[in-house]
């Protein structure tokens, strides 16, 4: 893979997470029982993402209030360490430590520093002990400026917005293009209405600007555009053609066209399952994808025949971005290569993640049975244990 990605990561306290570490692939289909912490791994990604631009509020994570955030039993302090891998000669660590209690966050450190080859010293970018700190040029020791940071919720790399200063820079970009999406967060609403014309979209994380990205794609990427059609007339029979209307001074949106209705309907007049493909295709085609797509249930309200289909653009997308989803749906886990599959669960009160795999016994098991038995072991919960 040669686009910025996580390979790794680490988190202490959060949630689930009382000691937790995953190496991640360019695509990773996050299968485990409700509260096994899937969902709180977005969500901790999400909170390293909106910590780049803005503090880290009161409750953390927003919409939290009156929630649990540290690990329990455990200290309140949140530590992390991300590995990311941003094309350049060496991966880079980013770590941190914030401290509660909630209502009175603080950044105990923050910290960027190379992975270097074993035996050499790491090249460190970043180095904060509270509100105080360094950060170090291209060439590490050799010239460095002292940052203080004006609020003890502040991450630093939030400051990270000079380009003379590529890795921080890189490093905060990656982190802002990350992008989290949910079937029971796409507001429906909003898609079925004209939205202002966007220069270069990505689709938002309600999929409310769905209109402008068709549009986008349509003019600029025409074949992409055309990519899109093949694959939605593959998912849905009566499917014909998409088209792009204005609405209004600088707004677009998207209409419809099938097999049978002479009239065009437009995105307020199709169902909500058909939105949903829609933002996914849109997502696994798009030329210019976010740094990082996480999905939470893409297989929700959607025809079972349509899995597989999807299941092949996210492999395709893949490709070109890191994506992580989780799902519950046996027959969608099914369409995607063993070696993509995590398994979450629960081991003595905390959340660990498995390749499976990495299990003989499982290895030995598809051996002899084949792969279709893999969605009878989803199902029984016997992935899990066999992981």
């Amino acid at each position: 893979m040669t686009t910025p990605h996580i390979t790794s990561l680490k988190i202490r306290g959060y949630r689930p997470f009382r000691d937790f570490t995953a190496t991640l692939g360019s695509l990773e289909v996050l299968v485990g029982a409700n509260g096994a912490g899937k969902s709180a791994l977005f969500e901790f990604l999400k909170f390293l993402r909106d910590s780049t631009y803005q503090d880290i509020p009161p409750e953390i994570i927003y919409g939290s209030i009156g929630q649990a955030i540290f690990h329990q039993p455990g200290a309140d302090r949140l530590w992390w360490s991300v590995c990311l891998d941003l094309n350049r000669p060496h991966p880079l660590q980013y770590q941190g430590e914030i401290l509660g209690p909630i209502g009175k966050t603080q950044v105990i450190f923050e910290r960027v520093l190379t992975v270097p080859p074993k035996g050499q010293p790491p090249l460190v970018f970043l180095d904060m002990q509270g509100q105080s700190g360094i950060i170090r040029n291209e060439q590490g020791q050799h010239e460095e400026y002292s940052l203080e940071l004006r609020r003890k919720n502040q991450l630093a790399l939030s400051t990270a917005t000079n380009p003379n200063l590529p890795t921080l820079y890189l490093l905060r970009e990656t982190l802002l293009g990350w992008r989290f999406y949910s079937s029971f967060r796409i507001n429906h609403d909003k898609i079925r209405k004209p939205v202002p014309i966007e220069e270069t979209p990505t689709l938002a994380e309600d999929a409310g600007n769905l209109s402008a990205v068709l549009f986008y794609l349509s003019s600029e990427h025409p074949h992409a555009f055309e990519e899109l059609h093949l694959y939605l007339r593959a998912m849905i029979p009566h499917f014909q053609r998409l088209s792009l209307k204005a609405r209004g001074r600088g707004e677009v949106i998207a209409f419809w066209q099938e097999k049978g209705v002479q009239a065009e309907l437009s995105l307020a007049d199709v169902s909500d399952g058909i939105l949903r493909l829609l933002c996914w295709s849109v997502l696994a085609l798009t030329p210019t994808p976010p740094s990082l797509i996480c999905i939470d249930e893409p297989d929700q309200g959607v025809h079972p025949r349509t899995l597989p289909i999807l299941a092949g653009m996210f492999q395709r997308a893949s490709e070109r971005t890191q994506i992580l989803i989780a799902t519950h749906a046996s027959y969608f886990v099914k369409q995607f290569d063993l070696s993509t599959i995590a398994v979450m669960r629960k081991e003595d009160g905390q959340a660990v993640f498995r390749k499976p795999l990495n299990s003989a016994v499982l290895k030995d098991l598809l051996q002899d049975f084949g792969t279709d038995d893999l969605e009878y072991w989803h199902q029984s919960d016997q992935l899990e244990d066999l992981a």
